[in-house]
């Protein structure tokens, strides 16, 4: 994916898995920076310091230039409500503090959809049905009355050193179901994270997926099949294949939106993804 010019300064809250990839993308933007909480990354191209999002005492930390924020990190309280509250208290500081900071893109996740089967987009009428789920909700919907705010909800975010073929090596255990599982690679979704920040004017919610959806046991299986390197010996913890197995089998996400905005994934199903992963270690 062709990566867009960005002049403006980001904000990264969140130096987790994506932050990272967004950091190396954002180094010739000047006064870019980003954040971190328990673990400093080794090395980042970018300006990085501590930021406790949850504590009052940290928020005057955040420099005052960017207009836009990138914010990855997942909600931070168990309740809904709490996490609430928490959020109205930070958007209010924020409009007082950082008014010039109007702007945020939130990395929030497909987990928000029903469980069950369905053909899930933007724009569905549904009610969360995990807690992880509703928590999400919050902060999208709180985060909308302080910011213009755009949602990317991605599937499983794997790349360099996480997803399938980590557990496989590992010999972790791997979910055995039929329901469909949305994956993005992490490099995809920067892309899109570009995409929005070229284009403010563009959707206001995203479902980051790919195209071929596959249970995480069929996604290991053509790892065994497709690489020399894998074998079935590796599957000691996945559980008897011959066995009934039930699943969502008819639960979809839409990504609808990402072709109608234009956006081409490099990696537009697992197999493209996988494999190059595993030829760049």
């Amino acid at each position: 994916m062709k990566k867009p010019v960005i002049e403006s300064p980001i904000g990264i809250l969140g130096m987790g898995f994506l932050g990272k990839v967004l950091a190396n993308d954002f180094a010739d933007i000047h006064k870019s920076w980003g954040t971190w909480h328990k673990n400093p990354p080794s090395e980042s191209s970018l300006k990085v310091f501590p930021f406790d999002w949850n504590s009052k005492k940290s928020w005057p930390d955040l420099p005052e230039f960017p207009e836009t924020l990138v914010l990855t990190i997942p909600p931070l309280l168990n309740d809904p409500e709490d996490e609430k509250v928490r959020l109205n208290e930070w958007g209010e500081w924020m409009k007082k503090k950082r008014s010039n900071i109007k702007r945020i893109i939130y990395i929030s996740s497909t987990g928000v959809y029903p469980k069950r089967n369905g053909f899930w987009h933007e724009e569905s009428e549904f009610d969360a049905e995990t807690n992880s789920g509703r928590l999400r909700l919050t902060t999208e919907k709180t985060l909308s009355n302080f910011f213009k705010l755009h949602v990317i909800r991605p599937g499983g975010i794997y790349g360099n050193g996480r997803g399938i073929d980590i557990r496989l090596k590992y010999k972790k255990h791997i979910p055995f179901s039929r329901t469909p599982v949305h994956r993005i690679h992490v490099k995809d979704l920067a892309g899109i994270v570009f995409h929005l920040l070229k284009n403010p004017e563009s959707a206001r919610c995203v479902n980051a997926v790919d195209f071929d959806p596959k249970p995480s046991w069929e996604v290991a299986q053509w790892l065994i099949q497709n690489r020399e390197d894998f074998s079935e010996d590796m599957l000691c913890e996945i559980q008897d294949t011959s066995a009934s197995v039930s699943g969502n089998t008819e639960r979809f996400i839409s990504n609808q939106i990402l072709i109608d905005l234009g956006i081409n994934l490099s990696y537009p199903t697992f197999r493209e993804g996988m494999l190059k992963t595993l030829s760049n270690p």
